[in-house]
């Protein structure tokens, strides 16, 4: 049966000024007799998708069918929730089984580990890399004692221990050297992993808040040290460390509670905005510096404040391949920043930029960590009357997303959050803000019938500037996204005008090279109308982008 992903609240926000551009295109455009040609981008960015739903919680032949469309649309990383409780024995016992030998993949039922052996399996048959998020919930004989609810149970306080003990048994089944009992031959290496699914956030893990003589201080972040401690070693232990693994830490949300918002949790388990989880993970106060003293303790940190021995005791937070973030604007556009500097969405990359950098400028790291932005997506309305952006925006903005976070030089990887639309709960009354609680964020609706986003994801366009003066040129950028890796590819820049009847015609043509699949070019338009982006694959199929207006007076 599918998961229903856990949705966190949002709050009200406050839109400011237009986000402030922080890295320059990389594309150099030349033309040479009325064809351009856009210089290669000196990087690629890798095109992650997740829909567990269709890919673990599924049949085989959904799953084939649903790994054979990401394909057609060049997805080449699979982001998938390596759920701990859904994989360990007797997860509804407070008692840990008798025997049990955690960290050995054998003392796991079978049945726990089928999906992800078929996922990594077919994967690997199709050139796609596989990414393991594992975490919470878990079983709930590995869980703290009194937590304040059933609600939280199987994520409240969660043993390291038992922790890394499941990471190790994960890091010795897809080691590339494991044969499962019965089995012939060895799995298939995993070397994609992230460490825990939105620490920040109560639905993932509790308690967020302790109590204090102070009040309430921060205790997710506590927590979540120890795990990627835990989860790091593990994985070093089993053979897949940073120097060969991808290695993810922090997988935030972009947003949380702040004094003077509504918080619809109960105090302790208000989520906790992104800048001030990551100050306190990493023991560093305001200023950055290491904490010491009573803050230090705590925070569970040395009181002496010493930055060697903090560096020392937690490589994890320093040696990890990168920083993986969910930097949703929910149903603001993507360059639209937030007003709390304590959050971070994809407009306000800066400030999670910012914050990392202060903090390994304050141990003496010299690193500058590249984010992974490895979840992302917009609901849409239809399906979902309650919330939601129009089908048009969700086109646009997925586009919009692209193209900014091809710009940064930091991210490596973009993730779009679900291929079908998530079925509505139906243990709530139809209508209800309660029964529409799961996710619209789909490219095709439940039914599999396309939203214009399918297109625009497969081959994204966005204008930076779509209103230009007479006799000037507009910037167009463009993705060729299912576009074979190490090959010169050509596509169409089509133009429109938007008179009645009209149709497209091909104003420029442009060539890039691979591994990019970016094409760049500066375009003079006739006038006011639409532009679009003609590919033809190798196969001969021809593709289009979405339409996009330009105007020029």
């Amino acid at each position: 049966m599918p998961m229903t992903r856990t949705r966190r609240s949002t709050l009200p926000q406050v839109v400011a000024a237009l986000v402030v551009v922080t890295a320059a295109l990389v594309a150099v455009v030349l033309t040479r007799g009325g064809t351009v040609t856009a210089a290669p981008p000196t990087r690629s960015i890798g095109s992650m998708f997740q829909d567990d739903g269709r890919l673990i919680y599924a049949s085989t032949p959904t799953v084939i069918s649903t790994l054979n469309q990401l394909k057609a649309l060049g997805v080449n990383q699979l982001r998938t929730t390596v759920l701990w409780k859904t994989i360990a024995p007797d997860p509804g016992s407070r008692i840990t089984p008798r025997a049990f030998r955690p960290g050995d993949p054998a003392a796991y039922p079978a049945y726990g580990w089928a999906p992800y052996d078929r996922l990594v399996e077919l994967a690997r048959a199709r050139g796609m890399v596989v990414d393991f998020n594992v975490t919470a919930p878990g079983p709930l004989w590995a869980m703290g004692p009194r937590a304040t609810s059933a609600r939280y149970a199987d994520h409240w306080a969660p043993s390291r221990l038992a922790f890394q003990a499941f990471v190790h048994a994960l890091g010795i089944r897809y080691s590339g050297r494991y044969v499962p009992p019965g089995a012939r031959t060895a799995l298939p290496r995993v070397s994609f992993w992230s460490i825990w699914n939105e620490p920040n956030q109560p639905g993932w893990l509790a308690p967020q808040w302790v109590s204090s003589r102070g009040g309430l201080t921060l205790e997710a972040p506590v927590l979540y040290r120890a795990y990627v401690d835990g989860a790091f070693a593990a994985l070093s232990q089993t053979g897949h460390g940073p120097r060969t693994d991808t290695i993810l830490v922090g997988d935030l949300a972009p947003e949380g509670y702040v004094r003077g918002l509504p918080c619809f949790y109960p105090r302790a388990e208000c989520p906790i905005p992104p800048l001030p989880f990551l100050r306190t993970l990493y023991c560093v106060g305001g200023d950055y510096r290491p904490l010491s003293g009573g803050a230090a303790t705590a925070a569970d940190c040395p009181r002496s404040g010493s930055p060697k021995e903090f560096v020392s005791a937690h490589p994890g937070l320093f040696q990890a391949t990168g920083f993986a973030h969910h930097p949703y604007s929910f149903f603001l556009a993507p360059d639209a920043p937030l007003a709390n500097p304590q959050f971070a969405p994809l407009a306000n990359l800066s400030r999670l930029e910012a914050t990392l950098d202060s903090i390994f400028k304050g141990y003496g790291v010299p690193r500058r960590l590249p984010l992974y932005l490895d979840e992302y997506g917009y609901e849409t309305n239809p399906p979902n009357p309650i919330r939601g952006v129009s089908l048009h925006l969700q086109a646009l903005y997925l586009d919009e997303a692209e193209y900014m976070a091809w710009r940064d030089p930091r991210v490596r990887t973009l993730s779009q959050y679900l291929l079908y639309d998530s079925l509505p709960d139906s243990s709530f009354p139809r209508g209800t803000s309660g029964y529409w609680s799961t996710f619209q964020t789909g490219l095709l609706y439940a039914n599999g019938r396309p939203k214009p986003a399918l297109a625009a994801y497969r081959l994204p366009i966005f204008l930076p500037d779509p209103v230009a003066r007479p006799g000037t040129r507009v910037l167009v950028w463009g993705m060729l996204r299912p576009a074979p890796r190490g090959s010169r590819q050509r596509a169409e820049i089509q133009w429109r005008s938007d008179a009645p009847g009209a149709s497209f015609r091909t104003i420029q043509t442009v060539s890039t090279s691979n591994p990019s699949e970016v094409v760049v070019a500066r375009v003079a338009v006739p006038g006011t109308g639409m532009l679009r982006v003609q590919w033809r694959a190798p196969s001969g199929q021809i593709m289009l982008s979405r339409e996009a207006t330009v105007t020029v007076r």
